[in-house]
């Protein structure tokens, strides 16, 4: 094997089991870690992040990559890896070791502090570590310098060829249409009549039904294991380790949905090929395409139809209730404007989305202030949903990326939203009896499709060529305000 080569591969499979550490070390903090281990974790995340930037930025690799770009002998899987894996670390390299050392710091306490914050109701004690970090993400567009808009830098680490210039008009029809169906849904009869779904089931129940579901969705016990966390997430520890969280309410809707979703992310990392494990191409292709596979399972499954008349039995008999199959899907698909991301309906959430890619937007530029964050959200909540939050856990302090540092991740939920629905609408008319399947409970084709039209491309593809190859055509928002339009014109009775 060509030396450059070797060392390339090496380096690689090192950092990917050092992130597979770090990766840990950050779903322990957010499940089991004592509170008073933050800042010894902190030091642990910190030094750990210094090494692996270390080792992707150092003159040998760099060198090693460069020599391979202009060799002539490389396969056509090997030169794309060295382009991806230059892109990268001509990115990183523009980074101090010394800021990424701090940039790790101030996160790690800023999470802790974001924590602290939501269980006072006060953002104030979260407002210095959060302007710490802005401070620190504008140094970031800063040092990488890309062209048009600093933003673009941001949201290019999540969402590869996206940029401000392409999301802005996108953003913009969506809310248009957006403000347009729930006004549509507003007006009729059902809604001024509509009363939300009211379901307690025990815990342990709870938990029973979220373990049956994952099985279903094909995801087994030796590869990964459900856990409790303020805000669910899946986090991947290495090959065939994957953790999900979720949280568990009086009423079973939350837990459920949200292991849905995270099974959806779960699945794919799974699938993602197992040959390229150690190679950037065995990594997903985006967060809008990850997203995508969430929204997909927990929205276009999960709330559909065919699914509830699976669940209903089961439902019924948990929540002792008398309700009808017809009363729980029409309040499953419950539309009403609400305060909380990741407890609205699927109709409303994308303005959560676009409320926060345009406060990101002017935290970077400079327009909008960390200290007046409340009263901006406050603001925007009323032009895009008509309500106000009453206080800062309802508001500005409900998520934890911006404590992270994971400014320009929201408009991926948006995107992978938009993907979700072309995905949904190619697979029914691939497979013309998968309706039938979900009502029997069975999930495998859904899968095995999802894992033949995204997963198994791993990373080697951009995220719109992925989505064009398997949906033959690229991002399309009409699509997915056609398939929001149809289904809740039949629930809500309204004329599309």
């Amino acid at each position: 094997m060509n030396k450059d080569l070797k060392l390339i591969e090496d380096r690689q499979r090192e950092t990917a089991i050092f992130g597979s550490v770090l990766s840990l070390l950050g779903w322990d903090q957010l499940t089991y870690m004592p509170k008073k281990g933050a800042e010894s974790r902190a030091e642990q995340v910190s030094q750990l992040s210094e090494l692996i930037h270390q080792k992707v930025t150092d003159d040998n690799f760099y060198h090693a990559l460069l020599r391979l770009k202009k060799s002539k002998s490389l396969s056509k899987k090997e030169a794309l890896m060295v382009k991806k894996l230059l892109k990268g670390i001509e990115k990183s390299r523009k980074l101090p070791e010394e800021f990424v050392k701090e940039m790790s710091k101030v996160t790690s306490l800023s999470y802790m502090a974001w924590e602290k914050a939501r269980e006072k109701n006060d953002f104030k004690i979260f407002q210095h570590h959060l302007e710490k970090v802005v401070e620190l993400k504008r140094k970031e567009c800063n040092y990488i310098k890309e062209p048009d808009h600093p933003y673009n830098s941001l949201l290019d680490s999540y969402e590869e060829g996206m940029t401000v210039e392409k999301l802005k008009p996108i953003f913009e029809k969506l809310k248009k249409d957006l403000k347009i169906l729930i006004n549509k849904i507003k007006d009729t009869e059902h809604y001024k009549k509509q009363t939300p779904l009211s379901l307690e089931v025990p815990v342990e129940q709870q938990r029973e039904l979220c373990h049956d579901l994952m099985k279903r969705i094909g995801l087994t016990e030796d590869r990964s294991r459900l856990d409790l966390s303020i805000h669910p997430f899946t986090q991947t520890a290495g090959i065939n380790d994957v953790r999900l969280t979720t949280n568990f309410r009086k009423s079973p809707l939350f837990s459920f949905e949200s292991t849905i979703h995270e099974s959806g992310h779960a699945l794919y990392e799974l699938n993602l090929p197992e040959k390229d494990a150690y190679n950037i191409l065995g990594s997903a292709v985006s967060l809008g395409i990850h997203e995508s596979q969430s929204r997909f399972w927990e929205n276009m499954v999960g709330k559909s139809r065919p699914f509830w008349n699976f669940y209903y039995s089961q439902f019924k008999k948990i929540s002792k209730l008398d309700i009808t199959e017809e009363q729980l899907y029409n309040g499953i698909n419950f539309v009403k404007p609400s305060l909380i991301r990741i407890e609205s309906d699927e109709v409303t959430y994308c303005m959560h989305v676009i409320l926060r890619f345009e406060i990101e937007l002017g935290l970077i530029e400079g327009t909008i202030k960390v200290k007046d964050l409340p009263k901006v959200w406050n603001k925007k909540m009323e032009e895009l949903l008509g309500i106000i939050p009453k206080n800062d856990v309802e508001g500005v302090l409900q998520d934890m990326h911006w404590s992270q540092g994971a400014i320009g991740y929201f408009p991926t939920y948006a995107l992978g939203s938009i993907y979700a629905s072309q995905l949904f609408e190619q697979l029914t008319k691939e497979k013309k009896g998968i309706e039938k399947q979900i009502d029997k409970g069975d999930f495998s084709e859904i899968s095995k499709w999802l894992k033949l039209k995204i997963h198994q491309h791993g990373n080697t593809l951009l995220p719109e060529e992925l989505i064009k190859k398997a949906c033959k055509k690229g991002l399309d928002v009409d699509t997915y305000v056609s398939y929001l339009n149809y289904k809740y014109s039949k629930i809500y009775g309204f004329k599309k």
